[in-house]
């Protein structure tokens, strides 16, 4: 019973339960209605048939009484008036006894017949009896007529009033009997609808208690679920189990529960894997993802698809950088040895150089001493001549350091050369290497700018030695004419004076010319010292490239990849 009620629908058990008030409502109504008209019927017993009965044999006892005493009164009257007064009273009390039987004989049952009869017969005699005594009464034989009213009458008056006795007390045990009959009916009438009432109530109880219980436990399972799912807990069990619609709802939560608890799963799988490198994971359950939770299946597929891709492509960026910076690094180390070797080249260039100007210095001191000893030179030609010889020594000295200039400049403009193709090398890595090549790019081009300067600058000292070359092999063909004509100094001092003259202004200049080259070097030896510099740092941060080139492969080598 329990169970079939459980498997209804809401509706139905509202309606059970309203049905139950409902019949309850019309069974006792029904049941008051009932009783009541057994009791409205009693009481109408009791109004109708045995209080008008007792009614009318009480007034019927009163009329004969009264008729008794008319009789009395007229043949006692002592006046005509008095007689006739009597005699009217005594016809109208007999009318109103003939109407009182002929009432009550419409009101008796097959029962009270029998007493009806009997007041009728002794009231038929009490009027014979009566008509005969008032005979002879206007007879004027009042003592007969006195012997029959004290006489016959008052036996047939007894008789009637017994009769009247007879229908009261029958009555009136008939009315007490619809008392006692119509108390009893009430009194059953209250426990029986006590009883009614009870068990409606019960009833009641019992289906209310039913239903009452059957909608809160289900609705409370289910608001103890919802509870826990907004908290983020699905360790949910909802036990009850029915047909109706709370059955239906808790099957429906149970199957949301179930696929959350599966979606949730297969997505913790999915970002597992995913925090593990691996992006060619996909879900194990793709019908789980109906309606609204399709999306979230789409979402997390093109996350792990766009992160696989650019990993790829960063893994496949990661391989070019790293080949491009393993040839920057060899292009730098190659550049920074080799600006090593070129600056310790300008350093040992600087120092010849140093060495060139010192003596061009000291050769244009001494001629200008031979310029003022020019003018004494004639008692000391022999002094002269050996002076000759040892300047003549110092142009083939100075031949010799040109010589050597020219081969410093010589190796200058190979170092030019040589870095200038560094810094086409490095320019070309750097375009490779693209956006992270740009920085090099730079320096590139500022070693291809300084290559370019150093070359300008040794074609300048080149300039500048031939120069000097021609000065002194001028200077050298001067010195072997003044050893020739040194017998002739005296008749020539003069003109020896001129070309010593010549000879202190080309050491001046000459002197000049080399403190230009030896600034030149000087630039040349700090671009170099620059160059150098930078192309260790190259180095230095190509080898640092490289490591991390190397560091974000092997990185991006931990992930599993979709190719």
């Amino acid at each position: 019973m329990i169970k079939r009620i459980k498997n209804l629908k809401i509706s139905l058990k509202l309606y059970i339960l309203v049905g139950v008030a409902l019949i309850g409502m019309l069974l006792i109504g029904g049941m008051s209605f009932i009783l009541m008209g057994r009791l409205n019927e009693k009481t109408s017993d009791i109004s109708t048939s045995w209080l008008p009965s007792i009614s009318t044999a009480r007034d019927m006892s009163g009329t004969i009484s009264n008729i008794r005493l008319n009789e009395l009164g007229y043949l006692t009257a002592i006046s005509d008036e008095t007689a006739d007064s009597s005699l009217q009273y005594l016809e109208k009390e007999k009318g109103e006894m003939d109407d009182l039987l002929a009432r009550y004989g419409e009101m008796i049952d097959d029962d009270e017949k029998a007493f009806y009869e009997a007041a009728m017969g002794f009231w038929t005699q009490y009027s014979q009896a009566d008509d005969k005594l008032m005979s002879l009464a206007r007879q004027g034989r009042t003592d007969e007529a006195r012997s029959i009213l004290e006489g016959e009458c008052v036996e047939l008056y007894n008789s009637l009033n017994g009769a009247f006795n007879d229908i009261i007390t029958y009555n009136e045990q008939g009315s007490d009997e619809e008392t006692d009959s119509s108390v009893r009916l009430y009194r059953t009438a209250t426990l029986l609808l006590a009883g009614i009432i009870l068990i409606i109530l019960i009833i009641g109880f019992y289906f209310s208690f039913i239903i009452i219980r059957g909608i809160k436990l289900p609705v409370f399972e289910i608001e103890n679920a919802a509870s826990k799912m907004a908290q983020g807990d699905l360790d949910i069990d909802i036990s009850y189990t029915s047909k109706d619609e709370l059955g239906v709802l808790s099957d429906q939560v149970r199957e949301l529960i179930r696929k959350l608890q599966t979606i949730i799963d297969d997505e913790n799988t999915f970002l597992a894997q995913m925090a593990s490198g691996d992006f060619t994971v996909d879900s194990s359950c793709e019908s789980e993802y109906t309606g609204g939770f399709r999306p979230l299946l789409v979402s997390f597929r093109a996350i792990a698809d766009r992160l696989n891709h650019t990993i790829l492509q960063i893994s496949e960026s990661s391989a070019q950088v790293a080949s491009g910076s393993d040839q920057v690094s060899s292009g730098a180390q190659a550049l920074s040895q080799g600006a090593t070797e070129q600056a310790s080249s300008i350093e040992e260039l600087a120092a010849t150089i140093s060495d060139i100007s010192d003596k061009v210095r000291l050769n244009a001191e001494h001629a200008q001493k031979a310029s003022h000893m020019a003018d004494t030179v004639g008692g000391e030609m022999h002094a002269s001549n050996q002076k000759m010889q040892e300047m003549i020594q110092a142009m083939n000295d100075i031949s010799r350091c040109s010589d050597e200039i020219g081969k410093i400049i010589k190796t200058i403009e190979d170092i030019a050369f040589q870095t200038n193709i560094l810094a086409l090398n490095a320019a070309v890595e750097a375009a490779r290497a693209g956006t992270a090549g740009k920085g090099f790019a730079v320096v590139a081009d500022e070693v291809r700018n300084l290559a370019g300067k150093s070359a300008e600058a040794s074609k300048n000292t080149s300039a500048l030695i031939e120069n000097s070359l021609r000065a002194v092999e001028n200077g050298t063909l001067i010195a072997d004419e003044t050893a020739k004509s040194l017998l002739e100094a005296v008749n020539g001092v003069e003109e020896v004076t001129g070309i010593i003259s010549q000879i202190s202004e080309a050491s001046n200049n000459q002197a000049e010319a080399i403190s230009q080259i030896t600034m030149g070097i000087d630039q040349i030896s700090s671009v170099v010292q620059t160059n150098s510099a930078t192309a260790e740092q190259s180095a230095a941060a190509s080898e640092e490239l490289s490591s991390q080139s190397q560091l974000m492969k092997d990185l991006v080598g931990r992930f599993r990849l979709k190719r």
